[in-house]
């Protein structure tokens, strides 16, 4: 596993517990705070909308995966690199790229008067300017990991958001967080909430499975809740 994730003495509030942890690739796990006001301003550091006070968030710098340039290199030189262990270079949240932290609002987070389409495509366009075409077979492909039969995907992508009940509004803000393809996804536990079991489940398991492919997740909670992953101390 590689180190993707870390906090170093990280207080939410000058008086608060101090958080050191680091996330690896691969990784969801669950940090739960005192109450909701600590959860939520712990939310806001994690995904860089307000600076540290106390301590750091890092990031690893760069992408470590292999490019396809690096993939064509010599054999010597391509024998050399597997002798060798990669640098962990750290880079503090605030400097590194937008896009890189995500999350999941404890409600979905839509914007009222742009339909459920618009909410989960047009941060893709705007600020990562992703291939239309791969933007809808990736929705397409979470809808159905997520839960969601086929031929509902159409009226639901086309809804409003006041038309839509609570557990509609948290699938389509999740959506919209997996396929924005952060490194990594802070998720408010209260997405599970007043979810029935099979869904929730569901959900989990689609969050340990974005997880799986090199990235890693965070839940944070202001309460105890039964979840299936590793808790912070």
């Amino acid at each position: 596993m590689s180190a993707l994730f870390r906090f170093v003495e990280v207080r939410c509030e000058p008086s608060g517990h101090p958080y050191s942890f680091t996330l690896d690739a691969g990784e969801t796990r669950l940090l739960q705070l005192a109450d909701k006001t600590a959860k939520d301003a712990m939310i806001e550091l994690a995904i860089g909308a307000a600076p540290c006070g106390d301590g750091s968030i890092e990031i690893v710098q760069g992408d470590r995966r292999r490019s396809k340039d690096a993939a064509a290199v010599g054999k010597f030189a391509e024998r050399r690199r597997h002798s060798e262990a990669v640098p962990t270079i750290w880079q503090p949240l605030h400097e590194s790229r937008a896009g890189r932290v995500g999350w999941v609002a404890a409600n979905g987070g839509l914007i009222s008067n742009l339909k459920v389409w618009e909410n989960v495509t047009l941060p893709l366009w705007y600020h990562a300017q992703r291939d239309p075409f791969e933007t809808e077979r990736s929705v397409m492909h979470w809808l159905g990991v997520l839960g969601l039969q086929p031929d509902e995907f159409a009226a639901f992508m086309a809804a409003a958001p006041y038309s839509l009940d609570s557990r509609q509004r948290k699938l389509a803000g999740l959506v919209r967080a997996l396929v924005q393809m952060p490194r990594v996804l802070v998720v408010d536990a209260v997405l599970f909430e007043d979810i029935k079991a099979p869904v929730a489940q569901g959900w989990m398991a689609a969050l340990e499975a974005y997880a799986a492919q090199g990235r890693a997740v965070l839940v944070m909670a202001d309460k105890a809740m039964t979840l299936p992953w590793r808790k912070i101390e």
